[in-house]
């Protein structure tokens, strides 16, 4: 199978558009997916400094509902840009111009952190927002998402956070995408082994060394598209240049990477930056048909 990459420009930036948009929040992770019916499911929400651009991303594909919005765990850049999302423009909830969210999907809330991200979130999703473990599925006409890992309940009191979330398999058009989270190596993996062929993985944790290793890369189809998500600035260094030497000779697309200066904190990323890796001034766009064309670069909304 082949993938493009394209430009994301006002003829595309439809919800009748099949495809798949990661959005430029910053360190942290939001992603929106287009059905071929013009079905809508968010993938987290990133930080709260983030959200003016999730809002930009709704209105650019002109999406007033959104069916489902998953969340693959409480850590604060992953859920705490929902409510301004939620919002719309004008930034106030309650008005003519909030998204409708028929329905919220997360972890559960067994161990959840005691954050002002997650108060936030708990008010505004209500009895709209379901725990959900392995095998919960959702479908419609022309997207199907299913949590192939992530089991609360048999986690103990100190877990981390990114270990607690839960993998998603989704499939849009003939594509399916991994979106793991922050989940550590081992756990993207089994999701993977789940989900397989994937097609595009979303790498876990922005990169980091915990999330990815040679057994999720082993569980690839041939061609698949890595698409990383972090800020260009973060201070956690992602993505990891250890990362990125294990993924010479893939199709990579990050939105950000701190090892680019050279004059920064970070370890360069220079000596590991591969020739299909390329780092997008903006998000990044995969428009999805049943009949996919040649893949050609890298696309991007700013």
């Amino acid at each position: 199978m082949v993938l493009t990459l394209a430009l994301l420009s006002a003829r595309v930036a439809r919800a009748e558009s099949p495809g798949i948009r990661w959005i430029d929040v910053g360190q942290g992770s939001a992603a929106l997916v287009v059905g071929t019916a013009g079905e809508v499911v968010m993938i987290d929400s990133g930080p709260s400094a983030g959200a003016e651009v999730v809002v930009r991303a709704l209105r650019e594909h002109g999406i007033g509902r959104v069916q489902l919005w998953v969340h693959t765990h409480f850590d604060a850049d992953h859920v705490g840009g929902v409510t301004r999302a939620v919002a719309g423009e004008d930034g106030l909830l309650g008005t003519f111009d909030d998204i409708e969210v028929a329905a919220f999907w997360d972890r559960g809330l067994d161990h959840a952190p005691s954050t002002a991200a997650l108060t936030r979130y708990l008010e505004l999703t209500g009895d709209r927002r379901h725990g959900v473990s392995r095998g919960a599925r959702w479908v419609a006409e022309g997207l199907e998402l299913e949590v192939v890992t992530g089991d609360p309940t048999a986690t103990a009191e100190t877990t981390p956070e990114n270990a607690r979330g839960i993998a998603l398999c989704v499939r849009v058009a003939g594509v399916t995408l991994l979106a793991p989270g922050d989940l550590p190596a081992a756990a993207v993996a089994e999701a993977a082994a789940r989900c397989h062929p994937v097609d595009v993985l979303w790498a876990s944790h922005h990169g980091a060394r915990d999330g990815t290793d040679s057994a999720v890369l082993a569980t690839l189809d041939a061609g698949a598209i890595v698409i990383i998500t972090a800020g260009m600035s973060n201070s956690y260094c992602h993505p990891d240049p250890g990362v990125l030497t294990l993924l010479l000779g893939h199709d990579v697309r990050m939105t950000g990477a701190a090892g680019v200066d050279p004059r920064a904190d970070c370890a360069s990323l220079i000596t590991v930056l591969g020739a299909g890796h390329s780092i997008v001034a903006g998000d990044v766009w995969l428009p999805l048909t049943q009949n996919l064309p040649e893949r050609d670069g890298a696309g991007e909304s700013r």
